[in-house]
């Protein structure tokens, strides 16, 4: 049980994290960056894949004609802190900490552009799907990704939470 220690911490962290981050004077900053970055960087990735996308102007953007505005839930914004707070918890060298949480953070951003560029063609060619997909299908996705990487990483460490051995 002793193991599971960081993971409870971390979970413990990434909620009192959200909790004041969800502060009225400070959601708003937040709010702000994570939505900028979110909708630069979803247009950028969608212009270098040569699909259809189009900047309508801050926060929305558009896939072949299926608008879509981009809100501060849309950013991951809690699956980058959750991994940060898993990273900061893991008993893992600072090196493995510095090399894990760039890869989780890289690994998200990436996935949450080509999330965009997919809802919007869900959303072009498919809107009767798009509620469904957006709302729970890429939640749990998230979720998958995000433990499979700590998974993989864990399993990299000398100093595994989930090992067999005793």
């Amino acid at each position: 049980m002793q193991k599971f220690k960081p993971l409870l911490f971390a979970f413990v962290s990434w909620f009192l994290l959200l909790a004041v981050l969800h502060l009225p004077v400070i959601k708003d900053f937040v709010r702000y960056v994570m939505v900028s970055i979110t909708h630069f960087s979803a247009i950028v990735t969608g212009k270098l894949l040569f699909l259809p996308v189009a900047d309508k102007g801050y926060p929305v953007m558009d896939f072949a004609g299926f608008g879509m505005q981009v809100i501060l839930e849309c950013t991951a914004y809690n699956f980058y802190l959750f991994v940060l707070m898993i990273t900061l918890f893991a008993p893992w060298t600072k090196r493995q900490k510095l090399i894990n949480f760039a890869v989780f953070a890289g690994v998200i951003f990436i996935t949450n552009n080509l999330r965009f560029l997919i809802m919007g063609a869900i959303g072009r060619y498919y809107p009767a799907l798009f509620g469904q997909i957006h709302d729970y299908l890429w939640n749990i996705l998230f979720a998958i990704l995000v433990f499979m990487m700590f998974l993989w990483a864990d399993s990299r460490s000398g100093n595994q939470i989930f090992s067999t051995a005793k």
